[in-house]
């Protein structure tokens, strides 16, 4: 039933509103400029008065994610606006939660027409209820999409291809899609090998960089080519990566690649040299660790050596002072670190911590901040969770390995005999470290498993780093260090080093 007292649509501000965000990139949509175009021919032929113009570049697929659009929908509360212009229905809303919030303020009044390029509309219960059903149509073919890219995606990743930043020492075959050693896999393979020999990761990152060695990221449309160098952060993720022995992760899935039927994949090291090189990386095949695991440790592996940046955390234990007492203290044992003394009283680290902890206030409202912002991390957390699962993996079969050779070539000596008191010792200290890998597994398969274990509780947030003037740095990990800027800024702080 068309209404009694129609509106004068040309009395009406309208607010154009044009949206195209990057999953309409292979579709015929039309450009932002393109539906900006048609609209405003519309508004002439009609009549219309165009007050302002939106141009959004996110998704419409989920509710609450686009800022433009939620302020439009409040400046027509306001009545600051009367009315939508748009391109089509499908540009305005495409989920069930702002569709029935639009078509909720047309029934108050608040909203008073809404004018498609590509439609007819007329605000009276049949076009309403048109609009639904439009609104349910964009809805169900953004679902529908939605499920053929994920199907399209695991059925790519079956094969082995996979999309993302190219690996070391590997290119994509714009043909097949699957990985090839490329020019530089020689010196990146080398780079393992000097990893599991011991060499540190800065020598090894400066060997890459030295060889050349790089990284070309495949141009997007309007986007170059970008050439990505080796850095100690990405050559330490790469030495934790399971794809340089055959094995690829996604968030949900994980492939053999040298089981692929059909793909020959070239694996640039053995499963030996990958547990040797976790070994290394993760655990301290030299660790003094106390053979006493009920010991307790405050910020045992969670304080670092900013002097000489090595990964392995700082070593934890009593040292005897000047004065007889043994006092509780950090120490580097990287044996070309330039620190001086090596040692560092555990008495200044936690005043610092105190004196950082005073600036600032950590409130429910900025953890539910950080709470939602993590949800959007936690399909690339998965991803790194498994990565870090299997490279544990690798360094525990290492630790099993040697623990075996040690047990059974202990039997031979006399127990009084130096050969046999330090083997002993490792024995101990691997038993220790075995212990601790499986415990460190379990959690992180438990994460996996339910990924609303990924969020981190307010102890693991942070790492320290500590210099040679016994001042600790900080590094908050993300997003809490967003957090304590956030804080900091609320509560009129500036932000501290």
């Amino acid at each position: 039933m068309q209404n009694q007292n129609p509106t004068d649509l040309t009395k009406l501000r309208y607010v154009l509103y044009a949206r195209k965000s990057t999953e309409d990139e292979n579709r015929q949509v039309r450009s932002i400029d393109d539906q900006i175009a048609d609209c405003k021919k519309l508004a002439t032929d009609l009549g219309l008065h165009i007050a302002a113009t939106v141009k959004e570049t996110k998704s419409a697929k989920k509710p609450g994610k686009r800022d433009l659009f939620t302020k439009l929908l409040k400046d027509i509360e306001n009545k600051k606006y009367d009315a939508i212009l748009c391109w089509h229905p499908d540009r305005l809303c495409r989920n069930m939660l702002e569709g029935g919030q639009i078509i909720h303020m047309l029934d108050e009044g608040t909203l008073k027409d809404i004018r498609f390029h590509s439609h007819q509309f007329s605000n009276d219960a049949n076009g309403k209820m048109l609009l639904g059903m439009l609104f349910v149509f964009s809805k169900q073919y953004s679902d529908d999409l939605s499920d053929k890219v994920n199907r399209s995606v695991r059925s790519s990743f079956g094969e082995g291809k996979t999309v993302g930043t190219p690996k070391f020492g590997y290119t994509r075959n714009e043909q097949t899609g699957l990985y090839e050693p490329n020019e530089h896999f020689e010196a990146v393979q080398t780079s393992w090998q000097k990893r599991a020999n011991g060499e540190s990761l800065e020598a090894v990152t400066q060997y890459l960089i030295d060889s050349g060695v790089k990284r070309v990221t495949k141009p997007k449309k309007k986007t170059p080519s970008r050439t990505i160098l080796p850095t100690i952060n990405s050559v330490s993720k790469m030495f934790k990566d399971s794809f340089y022995y055959g094995i690829l992760v996604q968030k949900s899935q994980v492939i053999d690649l040298r089981l692929v039927p059909g793909y020959t994949f070239e694996p640039m090291i053995d499963d030996d040299t990958n547990n040797l090189v976790q070994a290394l990386s993760r655990g301290r095949t030299k660790d003094t660790a106390l053979k006493k695991r009920t010991a307790f440790y405050p910020l045992r592996r969670f304080v670092y050596c900013a002097v000489c940046n090595d990964t392995r955390y700082m070593y934890v234990g009593k040292n005897k002072s000047n004065d007889g007492k043994y006092k509780l203290s950090y120490r580097c044992d990287n044996p070309d670190c330039t620190r001086k003394p090596k040692s560092l009283r555990a008495r200044n680290v936690f005043n610092s911590i105190y004196e950082r902890l005073e600036s600032f206030e950590l409130t429910d409202e900025a953890y539910e901040r950080y709470s939602k912002r993590l949800d959007g991390m936690t399909d690339q957390k998965v991803v790194t969770i498994r990565q870090d699962i299997l490279s544990r993996r690798g360094a525990l079969t290492h630790l099993k390995n040697e623990l075996e050779k040690r047990s059974l070539g202990i039997i031979d000596h006399d127990k009084s005999s130096a050969v046999y008191q330090a083997n002993d010792k490792r024995i101990t200290e691997l038993t220790i470290q075995v212990a601790d890998y499986e415990e460190e597994i379990e959690k992180l398969e438990a994460k996996v498993a339910n990924p609303q274990q990924i969020k981190l509780t307010k102890a693991e947030f942070l790492n320290l780093r500590v210099d040679n003037e016994k001042v600790a740095s900080y590094l908050w990990k993300e997003p809490f260090s967003s957090l304590v800027k956030a804080t900091e800024l609320s509560s009129g702080r500036g932000e501290r080093t």
